[in-house]
């Protein structure tokens, strides 16, 4: 059975979206868990007015909000425990799955190679792409290189100066171009978060996320375990999801600088507890359990 995970907060026809794509006649033998991750506006209500007579979708209400990776955890430990879950798609709400065989050709491509978590192409409405989101795993360098990036960017920001410096360079913001990778059966680098896909394997001997940061390199954490566990990852081309990038976020603070300042901020935060538990090494496993 799989069963698919969506994180909500407060943006309730965006979830809408996500949940009418899982919903078709052909994913019948799924069930949806909706978290919400304390959104006290209204939405988590609305979705209970349209959805909670559909049994196939359970909802979960956290009473504070506990962030991206600690929110998620909340409905993996459901889906496992309560629901008996054999598979687990997280999916952020503003990813849809829009093709039909999306289940079978998951289990096709474990059935040739099995794995422990699996990533799809992700693209965006414009046909970008957005996984894989890196093609190495960070070492401790490379943390340190990024964790130093965003306290420069941000030092820029706090004087007014990281703009000028873009236009000088002459940086479009772009992130994301189109790519033909193709599958790779034995990933090392870095699958995209808003869309993971949970094996058996890792049901039975994991529970979800690294729960510590609250928002920003929940990805990265992961793979980066994962690698170092030995535990065989993959990058699924014959599957695919479009993802509306960032619609929550740019909803909630329109103003472009001030949500940059609070991205890197997290972020920064983040990458500090990412480079401690690449410093731990032992019982590193532990950080997903």
């Amino acid at each position: 059975m799989f069963t698919y995970l969506i994180l909500h907060y407060k943006n309730a026809d965006v979830t809408e979206q996500c949940l009418d794509s899982l919903l078709k006649p052909d994913s019948q033998d799924s069930n949806m868990v909706v978290v919400d991750n304390a959104s006290n506006n209204g939405s988590y209500e609305k979705l209970l007015e349209k959805y909670g007579a559909n049994k196939r979708i359970h909802f979960i209400k956290n009473e504070e909000n506990l962030g991206y990776a600690a929110g998620n955890n909340v409905g993996f430990r459901y889906a496992k425990e309560t629901l008996g879950a054999d598979w687990i798609v997280l999916l952020n709400n503003d990813v849809v799955v829009e093709q039909k065989d999306f289940q079978k050709t998951v289990l096709e491509e474990y059935k040739k190679h099995s794995f422990y978590l699996a990533g799809p192409d992700i693209v965006t409405p414009e046909g970008n792409s957005q996984n894989p989101y890196l093609m190495e795993c960070p070492d401790k360098k490379a943390i340190r290189k990024k964790l130093l990036h965003d306290y420069i960017v941000l030092g820029l920001m706090k004087i007014h100066l990281q703009q000028a410096i873009k236009k000088l360079l002459h940086y479009d913001g772009s992130i994301f171009q189109p790519n033909e990778t193709p599958t790779i059966e034995d990933f090392h680098g870095v699958l995209h978060g808003s869309c993971l896909i949970f094996s058996p394997d890792f049901i039975r001997e994991f529970n979800g996320l690294y729960g510590g940061t609250f928002l920003y390199c929940e990805e990265e954490i992961l793979c980066y375990i994962l690698n170092k566990l030995n535990c065989r990852y993959t990058y699924l081309k014959s599957v695919q999801v479009i993802h509306k990038h960032s619609v929550s976020m740019k909803r909630e603070i329109k103003d472009e600088n001030r949500r940059k300042e609070l991205e890197l901020s997290r972020r920064i935060v983040s990458y500090k507890k990412f480079l401690k538990i690449a410093k731990a090494e032992k019982e590193i496993g532990d950080f997903l359990r």
